[in-house]
């Protein structure tokens, strides 16, 4: 069982707001639109106020009444679910959703279940006597029901399951109230299929190095050791050594009590009859005796407390730590699901500890038995995005011109792709060119502002060049400049990104003049070679000409085979390429490549870093296409 889907109103923050959930998730997005309050309002669902002690500060301001709501659904339903969870999850129901409720204080459990509707209307008495008395009632208003006359509550809700489980084609989808949910009455039935760990970023490690239920080294021994046999022999010992003390008291103070317990008795008989007075030891018996642990930190001769480490070793630490709880689980707690929720991972970690520590909760993912661990974070580290996973991003913004805040979830799914790409990029292609993209500055784009895709890395550096020419920091703006690596390309990461939320500008090459340079090129092949490398070119260009009107097309604009040069507000097009522009258009930035190549401060070639110098440098200023660019890009987040 893990968590499919989760919606949460008025939790802080977060006034109304609905995210599906999948093995990893990974929440990004600015500084305050809610990204930790996710997770937040997930450990207070699992745990309540052991977590979290809501009030009406924690109310969103928009909320009229004050009412919290964290609803949670459950899918991937084992049979060992649905015996635990019973009319929660009957046969055939793909999911079970329970949710949280706070309102004025009062905290409350519900689910969706299966049961009599006359039933829950007795349910409802939360105390005994009118419970009692509403069922006897029920029982004889309805005779058909044939229900038992009970002596107590839990008799009559013994005998109303019983009935239920009798009678399955009576039942109906009910929201029912049930504290045995998170175990404030009897057993927790939640905690036995799935153990929720928030590790948050205030979280000091020397916290948690104490053997006790709640900490997070308690939770890594109850699933690693096993402690029942020791217990089970430190029992024995008890035992014993309580019988031992209890002959000691018996032999040393016995004959002393019996003499007091004589005289005692005499004395009384003398105001009545018939009651006699017996005084005897009593030894209290020891509480059950438990092994503890304690965590302390060896470095060389020197053994220190954690509390002693530095912030960086303490998060280490627990990073460890949830790692060898996923790891080393025992094999009879493999029915439950650990859902490990993250706040800022990266957290006082170097580069290839975040590296490292991203790989690790992948890791924990792929060889979990069974899917039975669900990693969750919120994170501004590129290096936590998942390569083979666009559709895992939830990236959170908050949205515009509202009295209150209000954040949006945007997510992106292979569905999403096929249909805003249908007719103009087939599936497999899709599902072909997303999978392992999202590294390096391309997953950085999801935390950008605004992104610009070019097909190649010069393109970028002429921005680049051209921003610094204007006094403009493009980073500092929130703006990133992707290389997607062709033409072909484009459209799958343009789609992404949109999908997501991050507005984009498209920078390509119309190639109108590659067809003929080519053909040129084969002149002096003989007929046979010439005439089949005629064919490859023409039938590449009549590819190119396809593309060319389709990602035209796709972008909202005519559907032009062969454009000219062109900046508009979400896309720049160069009729044949970017050198051809530069060379047609500004001269002085071929004069100052050169310079700078003579001197030994360029390379020849297609250099990114000597397109941008030459760009920055140039004499005279640009053309007015690459200064629209700018423009154009520089709207995209609201800036000119």
């Amino acid at each position: 069982m893990k968590i499919k889907r989760v919606r949460i109103e008025n939790f802080c923050c977060l006034h109304k707001v609905d995210v599906s959930f999948e093995e990893i998730t990974s929440f990004i997005g600015p500084t305050g639109v809610g990204k930790s309050t996710v997770l937040r309002a997930l450990d207070w669902f699992f745990n309540g106020e052991k977590s979290l002690s809501l009030s009406d500060d924690d109310v969103h301001s928009a909320t009229e009444g004050g009412r919290i709501s964290v609803e949670v659904e459950f899918d991937g339903l084992t049979g060992h679910d649905r015996g635990t969870l019973g009319r929660y999850a009957p046969e055939g129901a793909e999911s079970v959703s329970i949710w949280r409720t706070w309102q004025n204080g009062e905290d409350k459990i519900t689910g969706k279940a299966l049961a009599y509707a006359p039933f829950e209307d007795v349910r409802r008495h939360k105390k005994a006597t009118p419970l009692r008395a509403a069922y006897k009632e029920l029982m004889e208003s309805d005779p058909s029901l044939r229900l038992p006359s009970v002596g107590s509550a839990s008799a009559a809700e013994d005998a109303m399951r019983a009935w239920e489980l009798a009678n399955r084609d009576r039942l109906t989808a009910s929201e029912v109230e049930d504290t045995h949910f998170f175990g404030f009455a009897g057993q927790s039935v939640l905690a036995q299929l799935i153990d929720f760990v928030f590790v948050s970023a205030d979280l000091r490690a020397y916290e948690e190095a104490d053997d006790q239920k709640a900490t997070a080294l308690g939770r890594i021994l109850d699933h690693a050791v096993d402690r029942s046999e020791a217990n089970e022999q430190l029992g024995r010992i008890e035992e014993d050594a309580h019988q031992a003390r209890q002959e000691v008291h018996a032999k040393v103070y016995g004959p002393k009590l019996d003499d007091i317990s004589a005289a005692l008795s005499s004395e009384v008989a003398k105001f009545t009859t018939g009651r006699q007075v017996v005084v005897t030891p009593t030894v209290q018996a020891p509480r059950p005796a438990r092994t503890a642990f304690q965590v302390s930190i060896r470095d060389g001769a020197a053994e220190t407390s954690v509390y002693r480490q530095g912030h960086g070793f303490q998060r280490a630490l627990i990073i460890a730590a949830l790692k060898y709880l996923a790891d080393r689980r025992r094999p009879e707690d493999g029915t439950r699901t650990l859902c490990l929720a993250v706040e800022e991972p990266e957290l006082f970690q170097h580069p290839p500890q975040a590296r490292t520590f991203a790989q690790v909760l992948r890791e924990l993912v792929a060889t979990s038995s069974e899917g039975r661990t669900q990693v969750m974070y919120a994170t501004h580290n590129p290096v936590f995005i998942d390569p083979s996973g666009y559709h895992q991003i939830r990236r959170l913004c908050r949205a515009a011109d509202e009295a209150h805040p209000v954040t949006e979830v945007w997510q992106a799914t292979e569905g999403d792709l096929c249909r805003a790409l249908d007719g103009m990029v087939d599936a497999d292609t899709i599902k072909r060119r997303t999978v392992g993209r999202l590294t390096g500055s391309f997953a950085e784009g999801f935390f950008a502002h605004a992104v610009v895709l070019g097909e190649g890395a010069t393109d970028g550096a002429v921005l680049a060049g051209c921003a610094e020419r204007a006094g403009v920091n493009l980073g500092a703006e929130g703006i990133s400049v992707i290389d997607v690596s062709g033409k072909d390309n484009l459209m799958i990461c343009h789609a992404i990104f949109s999908a997501l939320g991050v507005p984009c500008h498209v920078v390509f090459d119309g190639d109108a003049g590659k067809e003929a340079h080519r053909l040129r090129s084969v002149q002096g092949l003989d007929e046979g070679q010439r005439r089949k490398k005629e064919l490859d070119i023409e039938r590449e260009g009549r590819q190119t000409r396809e593309k060319n009107a389709n990602l035209l097309g796709y972008l909202g604009a005519p559907r032009t085979a062969q454009p000219a040069d062109e900046s508009a507000a979400g896309y720049t097009v160069f009729k044949d390429d970017l050198e051809t522009c530069l060379a047609e258009q500004w001269p002085a930035w071929g004069v100052r490549r050169q310079e700078l190549i003579d001197v030994g401060e360029g390379v020849e070639g297609k250099n990114a870093v000597t397109y941008q110098e030459a760009t920055r440098t140039a004499m005279a200023d640009p053309p007015f296409i690459l200064q629209a660019l700018l423009e154009n890009v520089r709207a995209l987040t609201g800036r000119r």
